[in-house]
């Protein structure tokens, strides 16, 4: 059973008249994980991965993942890779990466953690 991304990168390969072995070739992997990542469910490329399938595609990272992604001006792979991490997070976990945050940086202006 495809998830939504599946289905999402399905429609934008299909929309191009892309093979998977076209997809495969432009962004350096095999036809098969291609063909997971659209049929599969919880399959879960990095964010270097959903860069280059967006790019091919000629659609955004958004587009791609189906939800917002934060607009920093140049954000790096690394980075948006960093926040779906955050994002994932309970709060309690969010937490401790902000105290950790302002006992390695007590100079930067950070948000407060909630505790």
């Amino acid at each position: 059973m495809a998830s939504a991304f599946g289905s999402r990168l399905r429609r934008f390969r299909e929309a191009k008249k892309l093979t998977l072995q076209q997809v495969a070739d432009a962004v350096g992997c095999t036809k098969a994980y291609i063909w997971e990542l659209e049929m599969k469910e919880g399959q879960r490329p990095s964010a270097e991965r959903v860069q280059a399938l967006a790019r091919v595609l000629g659609v955004t990272m958004e587009d791609i993942m189906g939800e917002p992604i934060p607009q920093v001006p140049e954000a790096s792979p690394e980075d948006v890779a960093f926040f779906r991490a955050y994002a994932g997070m309970t709060e309690a976990e969010k937490d401790r990466v902000r105290q950790a945050l302002k006992i390695i940086f007590p100079d930067k202006d950070l948000p407060e953690s909630k505790r």
